[in-house]
Order: C-alpha cells, then sequence, then structure tokens
C-alpha cells in the first residue's frame, strides 16, 4: 500500500462500527470518498478480523438505510487483510435515519436549519430565491416598482419594449419569477413586493454611524423591497453618513467623498443581491476611519477570500435576484464586483479593501487612508499588484469613460429633445434623480447646458452652448 494521509476524500478506522454509516452519507452528499477500515491514523495496516462478513454485510446496511451503492473491496498486504469502502459523489441529497450529513475539510457534520435548506436546494440546482411562496398572490407585488424596473431593463436593452403592455402573470412568467405551480416566487417578493417583510422579517438593511465599537450617534433602518432599497441605502450614507471633502480648483469648489461612491455602490449591491435572507439582517456601519458593510451568509465552497481580487467565476447565492438586477442594468458582468471595489479604492488613493468572513456573514471594509488599514490583511503582494496593474490599465476606462460617456449620452438625449424631463433621463441614462440632477448641475456650472423658460413646465426647454 502507498502511503496515503487523511484528507476531506479519505478516512482511516481501525475497526468498523455502524456509527461510520454517517461519514459514508457526508462522503455521498460531498465529492465523495472512500474509508479503509484495519488502517491507524498514522496509515499503518494493522490488519481486521471476520472481513467476508463485513464484505456482505456493509453494502448491504449502505443500501438498506441510504438507497445508494457503494464499493468494499477486500485487500491484503503482508498477510493482513483490511477493507477499501468507495462512495460516489450523489446528485440526489442522500439521509441516514432521516438525518443529512456532510464532509467540511476532515470532519462529518450534520446539516440543521438553513445549512440543511440551502444543501437541499443546490443538490436540486435551484437556490433559495427561486422558491415559490404558498400564501403570496400579486396584491402583495407593488405595479409602481415593476414599471420602474421594467424602464430600466429596457433602457438597458435586456427587456423588449412589449413588456411595459404585459399584466403581471405574463411578465413574471417571462421573467420566470413563477414556480411550476403558479405560486410567485421569494426574489419577486423581495425584488417588487408591496411589504416584504411579511414575508422575510429579516431583509432589511441597517445603517449606524459609529464613533467607538459600542458608541452609535445615529442610525436608519431600511425595510422597503429591494429596487427601492438599493437606492435609499446608497444615497442615505452620502447625504447623511459620509462627510464630503471640499476642496477649491482655482475659482471652482469641488467636493469629494471621503469614500469612493462607485466602491460604495458595489459593494452594497454584492451584499443585497448575495445575502442570506434567512439569515440576521445586513449591517453598514460608518465609523471615523472606515466603512464596513456585512451581510449575512458566507462564501460558496468554489470561492476563497484571496480570489476575490482575482477574475473569478460569479457564484450567486440568489440566482434569480441576481437576474433581475442584471437586466435592470445595475450590475454588468457577475464575477466582477470585488474587483471593482478594490480598483476603485486604488484609484481613490486609499488601500486595498478587506474582505473577511465572521459571525457567519461576509463583510468588506473600506479604509480612509493606508495608517487606519490592518496590516496583515489576507491580499498578498502578488494579488495587489494585479490589482493594480489592472487599475493602471482600467480605471480611466471605467471610471472617467464611463463618466464622459453619461455626459455625452445625457447632451444627446437634449438635443433630440430639448423638452425632455429629468424623470426621462432617469430611465434612459440608468441613474437615480441624484445622479441625473448632480450631473445637470455639473453642465450648468461648466456653461455648457441652459434652461429656458419654467424649470418645470411644459413651456421650459434645454439649450445647449
Amino acid at each position: 500500500m502507498n502511503p496515503i494521509i487523511e484528507t476531506q476524500l479519505i478516512e482511516f478506522k481501525i475497526i468498523w462500527k455502524d456509527d461510520y454509516l454517517k461519514q459514508l452519507c457526508g462522503f455521498a452528499n460531498s465529492q465523495g470518498g472512500c474509508i479503509y477500515v484495519g488502517v491507524n491514523d498514522d496509515g499503518e495496516i494493522i490488519g481486521i478480523q471476520d472481513c467476508k462478513r463485513l464484505l456482505e454485510e456493509i453494502p448491504n446496511k449502505v443500501m438498506n438505510m441510504m438507497g445508494i451503492a457503494v464499493q468494499v473491496e477486500l485487500l491484503f498486504e503482508n498477510d493482513l487483510s483490511y477493507l477499501l469502502i468507495t462512495v460516489p459523489a450523489c446528485n440526489q441529497p442522500v439521509s441516514l435515519r432521516g438525518k443529512f450529513y456532510m464532509r467540511s475539510g476532515t470532519t462529518t457534520q450534520e446539516l440543521n436549519g438553513p445549512a440543511l435548506q440551502n444543501f437541499v436546494l443546490n443538490k436540486n440546482q435551484l437556490s433559495w430565491d427561486e422558491i415559490g411562496v404558498e400564501n403570496a398572490s400579486f396584491a402583495d407585488i407593488n405595479p409602481a416598482t415593476v414599471k420602474r424596473f421594467i424602464e430600466l431593463a429596457i433602457s438597458a436593452n435586456r427587456l423588449h419594449t412589449d413588456a411595459r403592455n404585459a399584466d403581471l402573470p405574463t411578465l413574471f412568467n417571462q421573467l420566470h419569477l413563477l414556480d411550476d405551480y403558479n405560486r410567485i416566487k421569494r426574489a419577486a417578493l423581495l425584488a417588487f413586493g408591496n411589504d416584504p417583510l411579511k414575508f422575510f422579517p429579516s431583509m432589511g438593511v441597517k445603517i449606524g454611524r459609529f464613533l467607538s465599537e459600542t458608541i452609535i450617534v445615529v442610525q436608519d433602518v431600511i425595510e422597503n423591497n429591494l429596487f427601492n432599497t438599493i437606492e435609499t441605502v446608497i444615497d442615505i450614507p452620502k447625504s447623511k453618513y459620509i462627510k464630503s471633502i471640499i476642496s477649491y480648483n482655482g475659482i471652482h469648489r469641488e467636493e469629494r467623498l471621503e469614500f469612493p461612491e462607485i466602491a460604495i455602490r458595489e459593494a452594497v449591491l454584492n451584499a443585497i443581491i448575495h445575502r442570506d435572507y434567512t439569515g440576521a439582517i445586513t449591517q453598514i456601519r460608518v465609523n471615523n476611519n472606515s466603512l464596513s458593510i456585512w451581510n449575512p451568509g458566507l462564501l460558496p465552497e468554489a470561492l476563497s477570500i484571496e480570489m476575490l481580487l482575482q477574475q473569478h467565476a460569479s457564484l450567486p447565492r440568489n440566482w434569480s435576484l441576481a437576474n433581475l438586477f442584471f437586466k435592470a442594468g445595475h450590475i454588468e458582468s457577475w464575477g466582477r464586483g470585488t474587483i471593482a471595489i478594490a480598483q476603485e479604492c486604488k484609484a481613490y488613493g486609499l488601500p486595498l479593501p478587506v474582505y473577511t468572513e465572521h459571525s457567519g456573514g461576509f463583510s468588506v471594509d473600506i479604509f480612509k487612508v493606508v495608517q487606519d488599514a490592518p496590516q496583515d490583511t489576507t491580499v498578498d503582494t502578488t494579488v495587489e499588484t494585479t490589482v493594480e496593474t489592472t487599475v493602471e490599465t482600467t480605471v480611466e476606462t471605467t471610471v472617467e469613460t464611463t463618466v464622459e460617456t453619461t455626459v455625452e449620452t445625457l447632451l444627446e438625449l437634449i438635443t433630440q429633445n430639448p423638452k425632455i424631463t429629468q424623470t426621462e433621463l432617469m430611465y434612459k441614462l440608468n441613474l437615480s434623480r441624484r445622479g441625473v440632477e448632480w450631473n445637470i448641475k455639473k453642465l450648468k456650472e461648466k456653461g455648457v447646458l441652459i434652461r429656458q423658460g419654467s424649470a418645470r413646465g411644459e413651456g421650459g426647454y434645454w439649450q445647449i452652448k
């Protein structure tokens, strides 16, 4: 027998006990694996008795109690006999006496509560937000929010204009927001609900301004559907919690937020789209020297902290929610949010953000200045160099060019229709009202844009100089 060691896929047992069926169940629910019986913890073969009885007994017990087939082999070395039990990975959930087990590292753990629910859903290739809600109806859906979503999606060229004329059942069916029994899925109630708190008690977002770990100055709790929550959560910190640093370029007054606005937006979107909605409330802490956003739910097994600053596959916890926000143009490409946050921090002259898993959730911390950031971060120099290089080559494209393109599009829309309203500009530019007002204000200050006639009435219009 070649030297081997215990791993996530291999275990050694001196003798056979029926309690080890739990390990076999854990292997079946994970990546598969094997147990050597008659081998001690050091990998030395010590042999076992009754091999022939166990050759028949073990596979029968596994089949009767778990409904799966395992391979049991009788092996010999130095006149000692031992067994190798090989368990395949199973596509469907496997239980033992009504309980489910899974491998975590070199241990086997029983699944309960939300962990069990997510496990069963993942095995059936579903995410939590794709489950239909029994007692929900279209009366629980906010038509204004749906209309807002439709305009955003059409503006982003991700939904056909026919969607404007579709009734809710037809639209939801086209967006795959109804399950096989025509029940409204959780994703739709979260995104468009009149009162989603009725169905999901912990779906809100809490924002607080802290002077220390325990002293809080002011706080807000947002408990609205997610499309309304996004704009509120992004705007409130800028207007109430985060300072704007004022400077002058000649006679021109310039304001700059303490933290990059695009990084805040990406972090908030990540927290809302990828959070575990069976867990605690999402929390945003504004401290003296940092901004921290924490959401319940750990990273998927296929992702590590180190991978977040490199190109990586998108593995949304909530597939339907992610798809809705993609269609609305809130997210452009999945798997780049964490990289974009890092790029914005570097472009802003701030240290790299710190990503951590703690308290059953995931957090991103953005620091004002280098000395305020922890010295022992999970980002190595290779990753930092990669991000720096990426920033040098892409920041101009992702930030400056984006702003220039927005301004150019705004002016083009005004040229085509001088009487266009700010609401129409919101939909066509995929911006919040605050964003449209900011761009118009800047163009007015530069003397490029002039408002003629009434500021809001029908007789007013825009003039470009």
